[in-house]
C-alpha cells in the first residue's frame, strides 16, 4: 500500500511498510501477507517476508518470526536448503522456539544432511512441547534415514497416537517395518497410508528426490506396485 504526502508542493509516495517505525510492523499489510494463509500464494509470501527483513523495521521475536514464516514458505516450496537457513536464523534470535526446532529437524531429515544435529533438534523440540504428534512423527522419519528402524516404528506409534490415520506416518512406519522385517504389518500399514491418501507414495519419491534420489522410497513403491499387480 502506498501513502501519498505533500512536502513544499510535492507530493511524495511512501510505501506502508516504509512507516512501519513509527507504526506496529504486525499490523501492516506486508506482515499479513508474510504470515500467510488462505488466497496469499507462496511467491507473495516470499517477497512480502524478504521485503521486511531487507526494510531492517522488524526486530527481537518479530524477526525470529517473520524468519520462522518464511522458512514455512520455502518448505511450501521445497527448497529445503533455505528453510534450513531460515530456521536456524529464527532460533537465534528466540531460542526454545519448538515448532522452529521441530521444522529444522524436519527439513534436515528431508535434505539428508546434518542427521544428527537434525536429531538434536527434535529432541529439543520435543523437551519443550512434549507428545507432539508431528515431531515425533517427524523424527520417526529422521530415525529412518540414520537407519534406527525399532526405534521409528515407536515414535511413529505415538505419533499414530496423537494424529491417528495421517498417511505419512503410516507410510514412514510401513517402511520402518519392512526393514525391520515385519512384512505383514509393513503390508497393512501402507495399505493404510494409501487409503487415507493416494497419492502418499509420489510424495515420499519427491523427499527421495531432494536427499539426491537414493532410491529407496522409489524401490519401495515399485516393489509394492509389482506385489499388488502379483495378488491382483
Amino acid at each position: 500500500m502506498i501513502r501519498f504526502f505533500t512536502i513544499f508542493g510535492c507530493v511524495v509516495a511512501v510505501s506502508a511498510l516504509a512507516l512501519a517505525r513509527a507504526d506496529d510492523i504486525t499490523s501492516t499489510r506486508t506482515w499479513t501477507n508474510c504470515q500467510g494463509g488462505a488466497g496469499i500464494w507462496s511467491d507473495l509470501r516470499l517477497s512480502s517476508c524478504t521485503e521486511i527483513v531487507k526494510s531492517g523495521n522488524a526486530t527481537g521475536a518479530d524477526l525470529a518470526k517473520v524468519y520462522y514464516y518464511r522458512g514455512n514458505t520455502h518448505l511450501m516450496q521445497r527448497d529445503y536448503r533455505k528453510a534450513v537457513d531460515d530456521y536456524t536464523r529464527s532460533i537465534e534470535l528466540a531460542k526454545g522456539d519448538a515448532s522452529a526446532l521441530h521444522e529444522r529437524c524436519w527439513a534436515r531429515a528431508v535434505l539428508n544432511v546434518e542427521l544428527e544435529d537434525a536429531l538434536s533438534d527434535c529432541n529439543e523440540s520435543l523437551r519443550i512441547k512434549p507428545n507432539d504428534g508431528e515431531t515425533l512423527g517427524g523424527r520417526g522419519y529422521l530415525y529412518l534415514k540414520l537407519g534406527f528402524n525399532r526405534t521409528a516404528i515407536l515414535d511413529y506409534d505415538a505419533a499414530l497416537s496423537a494424529k491417528p490415520n495421517t498417511a505419512e506416518y503410516l507410510f514412514g512406519r510401513a517402511t520402518a517395518k519392512l526393514k525391520a522385517g515385519d512384512a505383514d504389518g509393513s503390508a497393512a500399514d501402507f495399505a493404510a497410508a494409501r487409503s487415507a491418501d493416494p497419492k502418499i507414495d509420489a510424495v515420499f519419491a519427491r523427499y527421495d528426490e531432494v536427499s539426491g534420489g537414493k532410491g529407496f522410497w522409489g524401490a519401495v513403491a515399485g516393489y509394492w506396485s509389482a506385489v499388488m499387480k502379483w495378488m491382483y
